[in-house]
C-alpha cells in the first residue's frame, strides 16, 4: 500500500475524534489517548488478533466480519472477568494484496461491534506486512475493585454451567469449507450456521449477572472449545470436573446439520470454540438463583457438570461410560 493510502486507513480512526467526556479525557489525534476509571473499579485490559489463514480465511469471512470479530474476541475476554468494556486501540498490518477498500470494510465491523458494546476506539496503529494481514486489537474495561472473576477461584462442590448454546460456531465453520468445494454450495436449510461463525455475540450482560451473585466461582470465555476452557480451570483451581454430555446446550440446528454430514455435534462443542459463551462454576447453594436471575432476564443458563476433588483433569460422563477428556482445541482449517 503507498502512504497516501496509509493515510486513508488512519482518518477512518478518526470517526472517534472529538468523543471526549464519559471519562475519556483525550481521545483520538494525541499521541496517546488518556481517560479515567470510576472510583472504586479496576481496569481490565486485554489483546487478541487475528492473521490471515492462522485465523481467518477470505473464503470464508468477509471484511466486516473479519473486523467485528477481532472485537468481540476481545469483549469477550473482558465479560469473562466480569467486567464491562469501555475502550479499544487497533492495530493493522496491510499486505499488498488488500486493498483500501477491504482495509475500510474491516474498520466498518470493528465500528460495528463497538457500538453494539458501548466500546469508544481511541487510538491504535497502521504497518505494512509483506505476506498476510495482521489485525490486533486491544480492549480496556473495568470491573469493581476485587471482584474479577478468575479462571483459579474454581472449588469442590461447585456446579459446573455455561451461559448459552456451543458448537454453533465451528458448525458454520464447517459448513463454509464445504461449501468451497466446486459444486457445492451453502447447505440448503443451514444458511443461519454462517452466521453463528461470522457473526457471534460476547456475553457482556451475563458476565454482569455473574458478578453479583455471591457463590460465583471460576469462569473462562468459550474460545478454543469447551474442554479446552475447562481444562484452564481445572489447572488453575488445582480440581477435576466432571461433565454430563446429556446435558450439553446444543442447538437442535446444529445437531441437524452434524447428522446430515456424518458429523458429531459433540466434538464441535468440545473441541471447536469461538462460541464465546461463558463457562463457570457457581456454589451449589446459589446456583438456583443465578438461573432464575438469567432466565428473568431472558438469558440461557445450563448446568452441564460439577467441580469435584482431585488433579487437574476433565471427564465426561457419556452413555459408554466415563470419559477423560484431552486438552486440545479446534483445527480450525480442518474438516472432520
Amino acid at each position: 500500500m503507498a502512504n497516501d493510502e496509509f493515510t486513508s486507513i488512519r482518518q477512518w480512526t478518526v470517526r472517534s475524534a472529538g468523543q471526549e467526556g464519559d471519562g475519556l479525557r483525550v481521545g483520538i489525534g494525541d499521541d496517546a489517548a488518556v481517560f479515567a476509571v470510576a472510583k472504586g473499579m479496576e481496569i481490565v485490559a486485554c489483546c487478541d488478533a487475528m492473521i490471515e489463514t492462522i485465523h481467518f480465511l477470505r473464503e470464508t469471512m468477509n471484511a466486516e466480519d473479519i473486523g467485528y470479530k477481532a472485537m468481540i474476541s476481545n469483549i469477550s475476554d473482558v465479560a469473562a472477568m466480569g467486567g464491562y468494556p469501555r475502550y479499544a486501540l487497533i492495530s493493522i498490518g496491510v499486505p499488498p494484496h488488500w486493498t483500501v477498500d477491504e482495509c475500510e470494510r474491516i474498520y466498518t465491523g470493528l465500528y460495528e461491534a463497538a457500538d453494539k458494546y458501548g466500546v469508544r476506539i481511541i487510538g491504535g496503529d497502521t504497518v505494512a506486512t509483506p505476506d498476510a494481514l495482521h489485525l490486533s486489537v486491544t480492549v480496556l474495561g473495568e470491573v469493581e475493585a476485587g471482584k474479577a472473576i478468575r479462571r483459579s477461584a474454581a472449588k469442590q462442590g461447585e456446579l459446573v454451567f455455561v451461559t448459552g448454546t456451543l458448537g454453533g460456531s465451528a458448525a458454520g465453520l464447517h459448513m463454509l469449507l464445504d461449501a468451497r468445494t466446486p459444486g457445492r454450495n451453502l447447505a440448503s436449510g443451514f444458511e443461519e450456521l454462517r452466521l453463528l461463525h461470522q457473526r457471534p455475540e460476547a456475553q457482556v450482560a451475563a458476565a454482569r449477572l455473574l458478578i453479583r451473585c455471591p457463590g460465583i466461582g471460576a469462569c473462562n470465555d468459550v474460545s478454543d472449545g469447551l474442554a479446552s476452557e475447562l481444562w484452564e480451570i481445572a489447572e488453575a483451581s488445582g480440581v477435576s470436573v466432571y461433565i454430563e454430555q446429556d446435558r450439553l446446550p446444543i442447538l437442535p440446528l446444529v445437531a441437524a446439520y452434524a447428522h446430515t454430514v456424518g458429523a458429531d455435534p459433540v466434538d464441535w462443542v468440545l473441541y471447536g470454540g469461538e462460541d464465546y459463551q461463558l463457562v463457570g462454576t457457581v456454589a451449589e447453594r446459589d446456583a438456583a438463583e443465578l438461573q432464575a436471575a438469567f432466565h428473568q432476564q431472558g438469558l440461557p443458563f445450563a448446568v452441564i457438570g460439577r467441580v469435584k476433588q482431585g488433579p487437574p483433569a476433565v471427564w465426561m460422563d457419556t452413555e459408554a461410560g466415563q470419559k477423560a477428556l484431552a486438552k486440545a482445541g479446534y483445527n480450525h482449517f480442518q474438516r472432520s
